[in-house]
């Protein structure tokens, strides 16, 4: 028996390892100068074979009661272990999984030190560039709470370079980790991470104090930009928001308001190009609403009054109020045949004629398939009229009340906190925008806290659509990837949330397209199971605290490939600032301790008792 040899298998199942624990004097021994703890739950131990040296871990102890003993369990003996098998090293690398089980009666060791360095995957932690600097090729996160002496690092490629969760309850620590990772990130002053680019969306206004002394970095600058300041406000271009986008913001009824919603961002966009080539889908739509208007149960007087308003806003050089129209063999402007005489309009049968010139039988080619074409919220409400006398023209008179809430909704909109993000911007096109976003930031901070939930998931989809749709444009894939990482993820990524117009979520796109383009999902949750089962099924790392909801737990264990039931029990009493990490990014599932985040974020828990008892 070597001095780390600790007992023998007894027996082998396809679930686990049952193996007898010598019957040592005290509870631990000392090898490699490192002092062990036997048969100890959540420790490693090492089975030598051929060619291999496969890793388990114990997960379970048993005593012998007396009445037990048996010859092969003799006094050498005190108690048994169970045992799972997770992976094997084989020429000095870890490889999860098994290849084949070891024998019966194979003796069983504590993990050794140069082991567990191979299994933590904690040497080669950067690599020599030019000029003699260093590239970190691991980033350190925490130290490993079963093994202190041994710190916990994640493969940078393997971790951000792919989708990442973190979960846990409140006030378990999950703000201060985030904040902890992006401070690491950045805390090498040499070649440092100039090319790094996150965009945090921070639903609690929780980051701007632990980001603020990561420009002492001279290579590295952020952004905070806030949806109640003046100064450093996030805007929104309102061009850049889409159908399914206003339905949410609007609560839009699918069969009624929807299509107004759909031909008012037509209407928007091709009213709202600076060129006159698509002329005849303006007007057909403009024709079409105005013989809408006159054919009309209403007066003329108010006819007039409509059409005038529209053509005020909307117009092209062919139909408009000084536009001369043939009448008795001569012409008149518009807005004079439009007078009213003795309660009707004198001309209207020439006008009619006139407008009927303009109409076409297919339109919907035609329009304008434009993915952005700068407008104000202004220029949105005015189409959404223009839309609802339209569809009232060639479809039900009863559109108007069927749209009143929507268009006090919207009103409603202009005039709150939400629409004031929404602006036309002095930004012509998506990439202007991207770049005076981002600018050359490495971190953007967008702070919505004092949104609500339904606003606050507006922005966020829109900026993570827009960000997809730039990345999509660039001639290289994943030339320059972005982090984007939303807390409180189960606010805005929700499970079950149907999308009739565009047919997709855009979240779960970018959960399974982002990767390819270099848009990145960080997602912390306190409610795991209100998220979206695609995008958590897509992340390849998690970081989980402490979480004790059962439908949480039951939910993490069906959705996660490198759990099992033993990992889930460990979730439900870890300390705060504890976490189980686990994924393609490290090498075995590790209980970390992080430390705190220097500055910390702003959420620490109230001082009852001092906010309680005051002189």
């Amino acid at each position: 028996m070597n001095n780390r040899e600790i007992g023998r298998i007894i027996s082998i199942t396809a679930e686990n390892i049952l193996a007898e624990i010598y019957n040592f004097s005290t509870n631990y021994l000392n090898a490699d100068g490192y002092t062990y703890f036997i048969g100890e739950v959540g420790s490693y131990i090492s089975i030598y074979d051929i060619g291999r040296t496969i890793i388990g871990e114990i997960v379970a102890i048993h005593h012998y009661p007396d009445q037990q003993k048996t010859e092969y369990n003799t006094p050498d003996y005190n108690r048994q272990v169970t045992i799972n098998l997770i992976g094997e090293i084989r020429q000095n690398k870890f490889f999860f999984g098994v290849t084949k089980m070891p024998f019966i009666f194979s003796p069983i060791h504590i993990v050794s030190k140069t082991d567990l360095s191979i299994m933590l995957e904690v040497s080669k932690s950067e690599e020599t560039v030019k000029d003699k600097n260093t590239r970190l090729l691991l980033l350190p996160i925490g130290k490993s709470v079963l093994f202190p002496d041994f710190p916990v690092k994640v493969n940078i490629d393997h971790f951000f370079g792919f989708h990442f969760a973190v979960f846990g309850n409140t006030g378990a620590g999950k703000s201060n980790t985030i904040a902890k990772l992006i401070q690491t990130i950045f805390s090498k002053k040499n070649y440092s991470a100039k090319g790094a680019r996150f965009v945090i969306i921070d639903s609690n206004g929780e980051y701007t104090q632990a980001f603020s002394e990561l420009s002492h970095n001279s290579d590295i600058s952020i952004k905070i930009l806030q949806t109640d300041s003046q100064k450093n406000k996030i805007e929104i271009p309102v061009w850049a928001l889409s159908v399914e986008d206003w339905a949410l913001l609007l609560h839009a009824s699918e069969r009624t308001q929807l299509p107004v919603l759909k031909r008012a961002l037509d209407i928007a966009k091709n009213f709202r190009t600076s060129t006159d080539k698509d002329n005849r889908i303006k007007n057909h739509i403009l024709a079409s609403t105005l013989i809408g208007i006159f054919n009309s149960s209403d007066s003329s007087p108010s006819k007039k009054d409509k059409v005038v308003s529209i053509l005020q806003s909307f117009n092209t050089s062919e139909i408009n109020l000084s536009v001369k129209i043939p009448v008795d063999g001569a012409e008149e402007d518009l807005q004079t045949l439009l007078t009213v005489k003795f309660g009707t309009i004198d001309k209207l049968k020439d006008i009619l004629q006139f407008l009927h010139s303009f109409q076409i039988s297919s339109s919907e080619s035609l329009l304008s398939n434009k993915d952005y074409v700068p407008f104000s919220l202004n220029d949105f409400i005015e189409a959404v009229n223009f839309a609802t006398l339209y569809e009232g023209s060639v479809s039900s008179q009863r559109i108007q009340e069927y749209t009143a809430t929507l268009l006090t909704r919207l009103q409603s909109l202009q005039s709150s906190e939400a629409g004031n993000i929404l602006v036309k911007t002095e930004l012509k096109n998506l990439d202007e925008y991207i770049n005076a976003l981002l600018g050359t930031n490495q971190v953007l901070n967008v702070d919505i806290s004092s949104l609500d939930d339904s606003a606050g998931e507006v922005v966020i989809k829109v900026l993570a659509k827009i960000l997809l749709d730039y990345l999509r444009k660039q001639k290289i894939k994943a030339e320059r990837p972005i982090n984007f990482i939303i807390e409180e993820a189960h606010r805005f990524i929700k499970d079950g949330v149907t999308y009739p117009v565009l047919g997709y979520n855009i979240f779960e796109r970018i959960a399974k397209e982002g990767r390819k383009y270099g848009l990145l999902l960080g997602i912390s949750s306190q409610r795991p199971k209100e998220l979206s089962g695609t995008v958590v099924s897509q992340c390849s790392n998690f970081i989980i605290h402490r979480i004790q909801n059962p439908d949480d737990l039951s939910y993490i264990s069906r959705m996660v490939p490198f759990i099992n039931r033993n990992t889930i029990e460990r979730l439900t009493y870890l300390q705060t600032g504890h976490a189980l990490v686990f994924g393609t990014a490290i090498n075995l599932p590790t209980v970390t301790q992080f430390e705190l985040a220097n500055p910390k974020t702003d959420s620490d828990n109230a001082k009852i008792s001092e906010k309680w008892y005051i002189p």
